[in-house]
C-alpha cells in the first residue's frame, strides 16, 4: 500500500527558527550585479523581526552563502517554494524607502531601457547612512510630537523662511561666492516679471524657451518659480531637476531669496551622509521643494505636484551606469505614473520635447514675435563680403564690440559690463589644416571646411555629410594634421596683448567659475563653462565653430551650445550684443532669430520623413557579431540600420517603434538575463543613447 503524501503544515525556516504568525514569507528583490541572479526570492520572516519587516524596507539576506542586500517588497501568507525557507537576517533601518510609487517608476524605467529592476534601483535610492538617518528620524519624532503636525505637512512659504542644509558648493563655487550668491538671488527676485502669459489655470504639462529679458542667464528660475508658487503655496511638493552643480547653486540662491522654505537639495557633490538625509527629509515631508541633478529624478517628494525640467538636451542628464536611462524619460514616466504637473524649460529646444509638442502632449508657452526678439541680444555675423579681415579668428568688428562693452562713449548712454569670449574645449578641433603644408583641410565633395574631433578622425563635412575615417590633403597628399583653431591660453595671451589695462578671467577645465559680479571685464570661458554674471554680460564674443562630432544630433548641440552662451547676455533693450563666429547658415539664422523652436520643427520634419528618432526608438548592440546576430534574431520589431566594427567586436544600431518600447525593453532584459544564466558571452544594450545615430 502507497504511502500518504505529507501535508503541507504551513511555511517553516531552516533551523527550526519561529516564524512571523501573519504573512510569514517576504518577498526579496536581491540586489545583484548578475543579470540573472537580480530577481525576486522568498523568504521567512523571523518572528523576532514580525514587526520590523514592512514592505519597502532594505533588508540583508543570505544568497548563496554570502549576505547580500535586498529590498522587501511585500509579505504574503505563503510560497510556492517546497521544503523550509532561508530567513531575513536582520531589516536595515526602519525606513520604508520603496514605496508604491518609486516601485513603480523604477519598474516602468527597467522596462524603458531594458535593464533589471536592481539596476534601476541602484541609482534611485542613495546608499544608506546610519548617523544621517537617525538624525532625520529624531526631527520627525521631535516634528510630529512637538508641533502636532501630521507627518508630510509642508512647511510656509513666506518672507524670511528659513533655508534646509547642504546648500551645494561643488568644484568651482567659492566660499566668497555666498554674499555674491545672496545679491544673485535679490536681483533676480527684485526684477519686473516679464514671464507671465496671461493663463490663469496654465496647462498641466508644458514646455518654454526663454529669452534673457531682463535677467540674462537666469530667466529659467524666474519661468520656475512662476509655476512652482502655486503648488508651494497650496501645500503641494516641487521638484526641480538641472544638469549641473552651477546651476544647482544659482537656484539655490534664487529660492532663498524668493522666501521659499527648507530645500532638500541631492548633487554628487555631497556626502553620503548629506544626500541620504537629504533623500530622507523628502521622503518624509520635511520639505516642499526638491531641487538636484540627474539621480534626483527619483527623489521622493511628499504630495508632489509639479516637476521641472531644465535644459533636458544637456548630456549631464544620460546616466552612464546601467540601464542608462535618460532623466527626461524619468521625469515622464514620473508625471504619468504620479499624474503631476510638468515643464520643460531651457533656451534651446530638444528633438523630443519638440516631437512632444506637436503630437499635443505638451503645451508650448514660448513667446514668439516681436515680444521674443526684444528680450533678446542683437547678434552680428561676419559678412566676409564687406569685411575684408572677417576670416581672422578676431575680426576688427569683434574687437570694436568688445571695447564699446567695456568702456561705452557716455553719449551712447550704454552701461558697461563684462565680456564673454567663449573658446572650443581642449582637445576640439573644429578647424583643422594639413601639419605639412599648412593647406586648410577641405571637403573634396563640396570645399566647404572639414571638422574633426581628434588628430586621427573621423572627419566630416557638416555641409553636405561627406564622412571619412583617414584624411588625406589635396594638396601634398600628407595624412598628418594640426589644429589651426586656438585655445582658452592662446586666445587669453592675445587678448591681454590687445587690452593690456583689462582684467580677464578665465573659466574652464578644473577651475570653473560659478558667478560673478558686473565688473567690467574680459570673461574667457570654454563652452559649457560660461559663469553666471549679475545683471548679465554687456556683450559676448563666441570664436570658432562648436560641431560635436559626426552624429545626428550634432547641429541640435551647436545650436543648444550657442543659444546658452547667447542667453547670458543682456537683451537688446538693455544694449547686448552678440557676435556669433560659426559660418553655419543654420546657427547663424537660429542665433540671428533666438529662435530655437522654428530650428527643431524644421529638423523635425526631416527626420519624421526618414523615421529617425524621436520618431522612432534607438537601439544600439555592442559585441561579436554572433551574438549580436544571436540577439537582434529574438527582437522581432528591430530593424537593423548600420553596423560597424569596434575594438571589441562590432557595434549594431537597429530602430523599433515608440509603440513597442515596453516590450522592446522587457524582451531585451529577458535575453540579457537568459544569456547570463547560461554563461554566455553578454551584448551590451543601450537604448535611446543620443550618440548611437
Amino acid at each position: 500500500m502507497d504511502e500518504p503524501l505529507p501535508i503541507d503544515t504551513g511555511t517553516s525556516a531552516e533551523g527550526q527558527v519561529p516564524v512571523a504568525a501573519n504573512d510569514p514569507v517576504a518577498r526579496v528583490l536581491i540586489d545583484h550585479p548578475v543579470p540573472h541572479l537580480a530577481r525576486v526570492f522568498d523568504y521567512a520572516v523571523p518572528e523576532k523581526l514580525a514587526e520590523a519587516a514592512l514592505p519597502g524596507v532594505r533588508v540583508r539576506v543570505k544568497f548563496a552563502g554570502r549576505l547580500r542586500d535586498g529590498y522587501l517588497l511585500e509579505r504574503v501568507e505563503s510560497s510556492d517554494h517546497l521544503g523550509p525557507l532561508a530567513t531575513l537576517q536582520r531589516v536595515s533601518g526602519p525606513v520604508q524607502v520603496l514605496g508604491p510609487d518609486l516601485l513603480a517608476l523604477c519598474e516602468a524605467t527597467a522596462r524603458r531601457y531594458g535593464g533589471t529592476l536592481a539596476d534601476v534601483l541602484r541609482l534611485a535610492v542613495p546608499p544608506r547612512h546610519a548617523r544621517g538617518e537617525k538624525a532625520v528620524l529624531k526631527a520627525e519624532k521631535d516634528r510630529a510630537a512637538g508641533e502636532g503636525a501630521p507627518v508630510g505637512e509642508g512647511a510656509p512659504v513666506g518672507e524670511g523662511a528659513p533655508v534646509g542644509e547642504g546648500a551645494p558648493v561643488g568644484e568651482g563655487t567659492r566660499a566668497a561666492d555666498g554674499p555674491l550668491l545672496e545679491r544673485f538671488g535679490r536681483w533676480l527676485t527684485d526684477a519686473d516679471t516679464d514671464i507671465d502669459h496671461g493663463t490663469a489655470q496654465p496647462p498641466r504639462r508644458r514646455a518654454l524657451a526663454v529669452t534673457p529679458g531682463t535677467t540674462p542667464g537666469l530667466s529659467w528660475i524666474r519661468a520656475g518659480l512662476n509655476a512652482a508658487r502655486p503648488h508651494l503655496e497650496a501645500g503641494r511638493g516641487v521638484l526641480w531637476l538641472v544638469p549641473d552643480h552651477r546651476e544647482l547653486t544659482v537656484l539655490h540662491a534664487g529660492l532663498r531669496a524668493a522666501g521659499i522654505a527648507d530645500v532638500a537639495v541631492l548633487s554628487a557633490d555631497q556626502s553620503p551622509e548629506q544626500r541620504w538625509q537629504s533623500w530622507l527629509r523628502g521622503l518624509f515631508g520635511h520639505t516642499r521643494i526638491t531641487i538636484g541633478t540627474r539621480a534626483a529624478a527619483f527623489a521622493p517628494v511628499a504630495d508632489l505636484g509639479l516637476i521641472i525640467c531644465t535644459d533636458d538636451a544637456n548630456r549631464n542628464y544620460l546616466d552612464q551606469h546601467a540601464p542608462y536611462p535618460h532623466a527626461r524619460e524619468v521625469t515622464l514616466l514620473r508625471s504619468t505614473i504620479e499624474d503631476t504637473e510638468l515643464l520643460f524649460v531651457a533656451t534651446d529646444r530638444s528633438a523630443e520635447v519638440q516631437r512632444l509638442v506637436e503630437i499635443g502632449w505638451l503645451a508650448d508657452l514660448t513667446p514668439i514675435g516681436p515680444t521674443r526678439r526684444h528680450a533678446a541680444p542683437v547678434v552680428f555675423v561676419p559678412d566676409e563680403d564687406r569685411d575684408p579681415f572677417a576670416w581672422q579668428r578676431i575680426p576688427s568688428r569683434a574687437w570694436q564690440i568688445m571695447r564699446t562693452a567695456l568702456h561705452p562713449r557716455p553719449r551712447d548712454g550704454g552701461v558697461p559690463g563684462p565680456v564673454l569670449v567663449q573658446v572650443p574645449r581642449s582637445g576640439y578641433y573644429p578647424v583643422f589644416a594639413c601639419a605639412r603644408c599648412q593647406e586648410v583641410a577641405r571637403c573634396p565633395r563640396c570645399q566647404a571646411t572639414l571638422t574633426t574631433q581628434s588628430e586621427v578622425g573621423p572627419f566630416a563635412c557638416r555641409s553636405c555629410g561627406y564622412h571619412s575615417e583617414e584624411f588625406t590633403c589635396s594638396r601634398c597628399r600628407s595624412h598628418q594634421v594640426r589644429s589651426i583653431v586656438r585655445g582658452r591660453a592662446r586666445t587669453v595671451e592675445e587678448l591681454r596683448r590687445a587690452l593690456p589695462d583689462t582684467e580677464i578671467v578665465e573659466s574652464g577645465g578644473d577651475d570653473i567659475s560659478t558667478v560673478l559680479d558686473e565688473t567690467p571685464r574680459l570673461v574667457v570661458a570654454t563652452t559649457g563653462a560660461e559663469p553666471y554674471v549679475l545683471g548679465g554680460y554687456a556683450a559676448a564674443i563666441l570664436l570658432d565653430s562648436l560641431w560635436p562630432g559626426p552624429w545626428m544630433r550634432s547641429i541640435d548641440d551647436s545650436v543648444g551650445r550657442r543659444l546658452r552662451a547667447a542667453a547670458l547676455v543682456r537683451s537688446r533693450e538693455q544694449g547686448g550684443v552678440v557676435y556669433l563666429g560659426d559660418e553655419d547658415e543654420l546657427i547663424r539664422s537660429t542665433l540671428t532669430a533666438f529662435d530655437p523652436v522654428t530650428f527643431m520643427s524644421r529638423q523635425l520634419a526631416d527626420r519624421r520623413a526618414l523615421g529617425f528618432p524621436p520618431y522612432r526608438r534607438i537601439i544600439e548592440l555592442t559585441g561579436s557579431g554572433t551574438d549580436i546576430d544571436a540577439v537582434l534574431s529574438e527582437l522581432v520589431e528591430v530593424e537593423e540600420l548600420l553596423r560597424d566594427a569596434t575594438e571589441d567586436g562590432q557595434r549594431c544600431v537597429g530602430a523599433y517603434p515608440i509603440s513597442a518600447g515596453d516590450r522592446v525593453g522587457t524582451r531585451a532584459a529577458e535575453i540579457t538575463a537568459a544569456r547570463s544564466a547560461k554563461k554566455q558571452p553578454q551584448v551590451r544594450i543601450r537604448i535611446d543613447d543620443p550618440r548611437s545615430l
